[in-house]
């Protein structure tokens, strides 16, 4: 079964969001954002979800800046946030289609 594109293209902005949080040391949120695009490659809902979940409350990957060796990373927080807000207006549009 092959997926819509506007699928693929969600699933393939996870993708990237999870090498570029694997790149810069976030493991916990890339194997979050990792599961979040198993489901989506799946066609499971699910993964919308989970993946709107993680931007709820104190501590969240909304509120996630990438640090090494002591000293924030400006250009891939940067990078970050275009990854995020990408993604995030995705699972948006999914989500209000679905009401």
């Amino acid at each position: 079964m092959s997926l819509h594109p506007d699928i693929l293209r969600f699933a393939s902005a996870l993708r990237k969001l999870e090498t570029h949080l694997r790149t810069n040391d976030a493991p916990h949120w890339a194997n979050d954002i990792a599961r979040c695009a198993a489901w989506i490659e799946q066609s499971d809902y699910n993964g919308v979800e989970r993946f709107l979940r993680l931007f709820g409350g104190m501590g969240s990957l909304n509120d996630l800046i990438l640090h090494r060796n002591g000293q924030m990373l400006t250009i891939e927080n940067d990078e970050l946030r275009t990854l995020l807000t990408r993604s995030y207006e995705m699972a948006d549009g999914f989500r209000r289609e679905r009401l």
